[in-house]
């Protein structure tokens, strides 16, 4: 009897924390998205300086997607793929094409389990696509 106690309290310790984990992960995508919103909100409103650092090639954006590769709870933080597509400048000229760029978003979290932006995102890779066609002039 003492051992399907223990066994059963083990369980559910594991059931609890693995619980506990599920939710953590999930209000850390809802922040992830809410940044990528916001991001979003700065490229229609034209506002420079909410945009993340490196982005300054940009000359005209014509769509943004994101996508979240990899959520970690344990260490807040998120791992994203941005593609921007559009016309930016290049040291061949200005080029119509897409960019993909990847980064890592960090994340801390209060006593209510509310996941905040703790640091700049951190540009871990990045990559272009140039149309086939002449550069855009």
């Amino acid at each position: 009897m003492k051992r399907a106690v223990t066994i059963f309290a083990m369980l559910l310790a594991v059931g609890c924390a693995t619980y506990k984990n599920f939710g953590a992960g999930d209000t850390l995508r809802i922040a992830a998205l809410r940044q990528i919103g916001g991001e979003q909100v700065a490229w229609l409103s034209h506002n420079t300086a909410a945009l993340p650092s490196g982005m300054e090639s940009v000359v005209t954006l014509k769509n943004m997607r994101a996508y979240i590769d990899d959520i970690n709870a344990a260490t807040g933080t998120v791992t994203t793929t941005y593609r921007y597509t559009g016309t930016f400048s290049t040291p061949a000229g200005q080029r119509d094409g897409t960019l993909i760029v990847q980064r890592r978003l960090h994340f801390s979290h209060d006593d209510r389990g509310t996941w905040t932006q703790s640091a700049p995102a951190e540009e871990i890779a990045r990559n272009s696509e140039w149309s086939s066609g002449r550069a855009a002039s």
